[in-house]
């Protein structure tokens, strides 16, 4: 009897233990995938202000060349 009582606690020890992996790789999966999603979204903002500065850059200069007198 005492032999079934630790065979039944190791194997429910094993089976917290299990438990308790799962739960740290679950958290530290979350803890990467709110890391990538921040990336992603610090990686848009930064292209939508590359395009917009593009842009603006574009026309400032298509500007200023045409309004430059012509040489002789």
């Amino acid at each position: 009897m005492t032999r079934f009582l630790l065979a039944a606690a190791g194997v429910l020890l094993l089976a917290l233990l299990a438990l308790a992996l799962v739960w740290l790789a679950g958290q530290l999966l979350v803890g990467l995938g709110a890391f990538v999603v921040g990336t992603a979204q610090v990686l848009w903002r930064l292209l939508g202000f590359l395009a917009a500065a593009g842009l603006f850059g574009g026309l400032a200069y298509f500007v200023a060349s045409a309004w430059r007198p012509a040489r002789p």
